[in-house]
């Protein structure tokens, strides 16, 4: 099978054949490799299904996340696509960050979180760093300020989120 072009063809609102791929790729290390390839591919639907199938897989297999934590680092600092930083929030928790380069993470997520105009990408950016905290303690405070200034600031999906948030921190 080649993924990346099951992941191909019709458009960003759909998920094409991404749980064909999901099932496919399942704890294999060299089939999550190749579904990695697709988060730089050319093609703006295959880099999102690419994200969405990683995201799906690692669910249940985030150790084949590790192997790849230095191109997904990468990808959090250039990746522009609001389909693919959604997915790429999701799996930020999913890996074991030193202080320092959780701290990159969460300055990478609060500037989406800042600049970005997809609710999507926020809400996910606002999981990720509570998810991080829970690990990396030192980014409560900052945390806790950002999701009351969601909770003033943000769309109904953002407040929401920002809420029950607020609630479990």
């Amino acid at each position: 099978m080649d993924i990346r072009e099951v992941l191909s063809g019709g458009d960003l609102r759909s998920v094409g054949h991404v749980d064909e791929v999901v099932a496919y790729v399942g704890n294999d290390p060299d089939r999550f490799n190749e579904l990695m390839t697709g988060l730089t591919d050319d093609r703006p639907v295959v880099r999102m299904r690419s994200a969405d199938a990683m995201e799906k897989v690692t669910r249940r297999h985030p150790k084949l996340l590790q192997a790849h934590q230095a191109s997904l680092f990468q990808q959090l600092h250039i990746t522009t696509q609001p389909e693919v930083r959604w997915h790429l929030a999701q799996l930020m928790p999913r890996l074991m960050w030193t202080e320092d380069e959780a701290a990159d993470v969460v300055h990478m997520l609060t500037d989406w979180i800042a600049t970005e105009t997809s609710a999507i990408v926020i809400v996910n950016s606002l999981q990720a760093i509570f998810d991080l905290s829970a690990m990396h303690p030192r980014f409560r405070d900052e945390l806790k300020a950002l999701l009351e200034s969601q909770c003033e600031t943000g769309s109904p999906a953002v407040k929401s989120r920002s809420k029950k948030l607020l609630q479990k921190l």
